[in-house]
This record gives C-alpha cells, structure tokens and sequence, in this order.
C-alpha cells in the first residue's frame, strides 16, 4: 500500500518520536538500558514503523475501507504488535488505548498530524474491533 498524501513524519520527527516513546526501553535477555549508539537506530526504526502503519491506516481510512474488514484489521495486528516495542496490552488496555487516542488532544493531534481528520477515531473503532476479536 503506497503511504497516503505527504509523509506521514519525516526523518527528524520520526527519531524525535521514536525517542519519546522508547524512553528507557530494555531490550529482552539484556541488563540495561539501550546504549546511546543503538538508540537512535533504534528510534528510526520504531519511527518508520509509525510512518508505515499510521499511512496504511489513513489509506484505508481515505478509501473507505471498513474498520473490521480483514486488510484493516491486519494493520491493526502491525499497530498491536508495534506497541508491544514498549508493552504487551491486554483486552481491557488496548480498548483503554483506544478510547485515549479519541479522547486526549495530544493524541489526536498526533494521530491526525498530515492526515485525514477523523483518522483516530476510525483507528479507534479498528482497535475495538481487533481487542474484541484477538485479544483477552
């Protein structure tokens, strides 16, 4: 699936908010935080992961593609699986999650940066769906 419009975050804004979220993220089988080096690699990557997922889902968002239609809800397994860089959420945390990015302006505004408006509660409506089907 082509990214939809403009970039979802570019280089700098992707590290920026891939640095936010690892914070003092601990890779498994390892004693410590993440030496600086691999850090902004790391940052990178969860950075263009966001860039990736977060334009799918506006794609299919833009084109009219259901919230619980199968290749919406694959999305939603790489947004699952994305968050679990940071932490496994359950049933009850992902709805939670779902609700916050509705809910909290600093998340829709993110959410809904170079996107279509009403990109997060579709992405809402799509987790509820996914935590519902896949998750306990």
């Amino acid at each position: 699936m082509q990214p939809f419009g403009s970039p979802g975050l570019d280089q700098a804004e992707a590290v920026e908010d891939g640095t936010a979220l690892i914070g003092n993220l601990t890779p498994a089988g390892a004693n410590g935080p993440i030496p600086p080096e691999q850090r902004k690699a790391l940052a990178q990557r969860i950075g263009a992961d966001w860039n990736r997922i977060s334009s799918a889902v506006a794609e299919l968002f833009a084109t009219g593609v259901p919230e619980n239609d199968p290749r919406t809800q694959q999305v939603i397994h790489e947004h699952y699986r994305w968050l679990c860089h940071f932490w496994t959420p359950d049933r009850s945390s992902y709805l939670r999650l779902a609700e916050m990015y509705v809910n909290q302006p600093k998340f829709r505004r993110r959410i809904e940066r170079r996107k279509p408006k009403g990109m997060a509660d579709y992405l809402r409506d799509a987790m509820i769906t996914y935590a519902w089907a896949k998750l306990r």
